[in-house]
């Protein structure tokens, strides 16, 4: 299954265009609703006095075998209900810019082609890096709690100021 980026645009997936900021049920229903809701509040009122207005509230759609089996994305929303965040965590190869990202092949190998084109990274951890003009991060397994370099983690967003504290 395949998935283009669309860097400050939004994402391609098997031909059905997603764009950043698209509404929720828009992109449920683009998708056949093949989703499940895991919508969650992070308490964080207890290291705040109290104040119950830093509590964080996660939306999320996890989508879990679209049309083949052993894929996974989340597509995360602000509180609007507006797409902000995808992450690929299995089965898609992923399409930037003629560079194909295969889950389980080497990391290293899409640093080096991203070099290439002229796209700078920074390595935040060991395994993990930001690639800031594309407003993505990827990360291998073993920077992710497993073995080994290859790819295993995407995730792509239509802003990264939070990445950039």
């Amino acid at each position: 299954m395949n998935i283009e980026y669309l860097p400050n645009k939004g994402f391609t997936i098997n031909s059905v265009k997603i764009e950043w900021n698209s509404k929720r049920n828009t992109v449920r229903e683009k998708l056949g609703n093949k989703h499940k809701e895991d919508d969650n509040i992070i308490d964080m009122a207890q290291f705040f006095d109290g104040d119950e207005s830093m509590n964080i509230h996660q939306k999320r759609d996890v989508y879990e075998n679209l049309n083949s089996k052993n894929n996974m994305l989340f597509l995360n929303y602000d509180k609007d209900n507006n797409l902000k965040e995808l992450e690929v965590h299995s089965g898609f190869s992923i399409l930037i810019d003629n560079i194909k990202l295969d889950f389980g092949k080497d990391i290293s190998n899409f640093i080096k082609q991203f070099q290439k084109n002229g796209i700078e990274y920074s390595e935040t951890e060991k395994g993990n890096y930001l690639l800031p003009k594309l407003k993505i991060t990827i990360a291998d397994s073993e920077s992710m709690g497993g073995e080994g370099t290859g790819l295993y983690y995407f995730y792509a967003t239509s802003d990264i100021s939070h990445l950039m504290e």
